[in-house]
């Protein structure tokens, strides 16, 4: 069984660096969504408890985005999956779970080892603030917050958080499109 990832520069920094809480402010097409199927992935095949969970703003953007994703990098490892409910079993016993945060009330309960939050502006805070941040505490799971900017709001508020450094366990990345090693700068400009 062999897993390939090939990340691009920013990703890689993102990847490696050792901070628990990460938020990343990219632009559209910049690579988000590969890293999240990706750090999803090595996260669930690393666990032995818990629940391997991505949350986009609804259970359809969350399949649209990233379960195709998922099943294609992770086919070498998945023992069962399921379209209806979005969780993937792997070979470990581990589930990686997709779901939305239009019905956060589904979201509790959970204990997590890993979770991610794809386009948390779309999102309530109390998503993250009330149900999701405290699912991380019994297993001092870290946290990937990606999304587009969107102006000033919860996510901006984050994303600055992580950005004065006075946390050692937040940190912040912004990378815009032209970061994309994949995206002509030309094409950029016209769109």
């Amino acid at each position: 069984m062999e897993l390939s990832c090939k990340f691009t520069p920013w990703q890689q920094e993102v990847y490696n660096d050792s901070s628990r809480f990460k938020v990343v402010a990219a632009g559209r097409r910049c690579g988000k969504s590969y890293l999240a199927a990706w750090t999803l992935l090595i996260n669930a095949l690393q666990a032995t408890s818990g629940w391997t969970i991505y949350v986009g703003p609804t259970q359809n953007q969350s399949r649209q985005i990233l379960w195709r994703t998922l099943l294609e990098i992770a086919h070498p490892v998945i023992k069962k999956s399921h379209i209806n409910n979005l969780d993937i079993e792997l070979v470990n016993g581990q589930t990686i779970g997709l779901r939305g945060a239009d019905r956060p009330d589904t979201l509790r309960g959970l204990s997590i080892n890993y979770l991610v939050m794809d386009e948390y502006a779309d999102m309530k805070p109390e998503v993250f603030e009330e149900i999701l941040r405290p699912a991380l505490s019994d297993l001092e799971a870290p946290a990937l917050l990606i999304g587009t900017p969107k102006g000033r709001n919860h996510y901006y508020d984050l994303f600055k958080y992580a950005e004065l450094g006075n946390d050692p366990e937040w940190k912040a990345w912004h990378f815009t499109s032209y970061d994309n090693p994949f995206l002509k700068k030309e094409e950029i400009n016209a769109a």
